[in-house]
């Protein structure tokens, strides 16, 4: 059997290492922003040091990546509505229980809890390093890994790391070419199993998983390609009643696979939670920020279209949202698959508030959003002292 070899220092990386993110070029999008802002350049200035110490404590690269400066869309007091980063960090401190978050960072803590309640998530054919999963295949080092991929394997599947945000480390691969010892993506590039193998042997502590790869509702694969395109969920939780509070459809384009929206390409679309139609759709991001109504590559409709099993994606979402009862606010991803809703990930602080707002176009602190923060962070600290005294 062959064995795994030391990736080269030469060899370009076939997973990506870390999530990549768009440039940021606040000089140059400040001088094509202040055209569009009532206040020109210093208007900007000013306000970004008023939002910086505002409620929703804005950053800089924020404040130009949800479009703020656009005077003709948006009133100061709007603006004044978006929620940034620091924000949630504030929400960390003040309201979120921590030791809840642990099952929905770890993968496979967070399928083992879906899978518990019968919740629909992609089968997990193998695990590697020490980690195990009930009826996955239990690959402990490098040398099983590359075995199993050679002659267990099950083709086509998603793989990705337990522990990783953005699309970091994953692949989507096609099969397995056995005369030249490669694995086929499903981009058309070819990788080594040796290659792939040591490139996997970075996140061997906490795990790396294969899973079955899900195929897109077909009523969406003529409007956006084969990658299957998932929904964030935002649900409030709040005394065991849950409610959709908006809803964000990721939408891929291009070569991408992923629908993440840092790949270039890739859009959002805003949902009405109720309804299921896409009301708004962007590509790109400050400056270079477009609405579109059709998909650039099919030229299908996005705007104004329903999406499909509109009220099988809500149901899941809020019968899933009753396993994590600390967490009031929460982001669900989840996929719109041929077989139905299919449960990917849930972040458990709702997630980074700028995709749901820029897709939205509309900051997240409305009256009534914020009343419900300041409830949640007062049931917090009401919780803290009454077990502040125990050991």
């Amino acid at each position: 059997m062959q064995q795994p070899a030391p990736q080269s220092a030469q060899q370009r990386p076939f997973l990506d290492p870390k999530a990549r993110h768009h440039a940021f070029d606040i000089p140059g999008w400040l001088r094509i922003a202040r055209e569009r802002h009532e206040g020109g350049t210093f208007g900007i200035v000013r306000e970004l040091v008023r939002l910086a110490l505002g409620p929703g404590r804005i950053k800089p690269y924020e404040y130009f990546f949800m479009c703020l400066y656009e005077g003709d869309r948006l009133t100061a007091q709007q603006r004044r509505q978006f929620m940034g980063d620091r924000a949630r960090v504030v929400l960390h401190r003040q309201a979120i229980e921590s030791a809840w978050l642990a099952a929905t960072y770890d993968k496979l803590l967070f399928l083992s809890a879906m899978k518990g309640q019968e919740l629909p998530v992609p089968a997990v054919h193998a695990v590697f390093g020490g980690r195990r999963l009930a009826h996955a295949a239990r690959l402990a080092d490098s040398p099983a890994l590359a075995g199993w991929l050679r002659e267990d394997a099950i083709f086509p599947f998603f793989s990705k790391p337990v522990e990783s945000t953005g699309s970091a480390g994953t692949a989507s691969i096609d099969g397995y070419d056995a005369a030249t010892d490669e694995l086929i993506s499903a981009d058309g590039r070819r990788v080594a199993v040796n290659q792939f193998v040591a490139e996997v042997a970075r996140y061997r502590e906490r795990g790396y998983m294969v899973q079955e790869r899900i195929a897109t509702h077909p009523e969406l694969r003529p409007v956006c390609g084969p990658g299957v395109s998932a929904c964030r969920m935002l649900v409030c939780l709040e005394n065991g009643a849950p409610r959709l509070h908006r809803a964000t459809w990721k939408i891929p384009a291009g070569a991408n696979l992923a629908d993440n929206f840092w790949r270039d390409g890739n859009m959002l679309g805003a949902i009405d939670p109720d309804t299921g139609e896409i009301t708004r759709v962007v590509r790109g991001m400050a400056v270079d920020t477009v609405e579109i109504e059709n998909h650039p590559d099919t030229g299908a409709p996005l705007k104004g279209r329903i999406l499909p099993q509109w009220d099988q994606m809500k149901a899941t979402a809020l019968e899933a949202a009753a396993t994590f009862p600390a967490l009031w606010l929460q982001g669900w991803d989840i996929a719109i698959a041929d077989r139905g809703p299919v449960i990917f990930e849930v972040e458990g602080d709702g997630g980074g508030a700028q995709m749901t707002q820029h897709a939205q176009g509309k900051g997240l602190l409305e009256p009534e959003f914020v009343a419900f923060l300041e409830r949640w962070k007062k049931a917090a600290a009401a919780r803290r002292a009454r077990i502040g005294g125990r050991g």
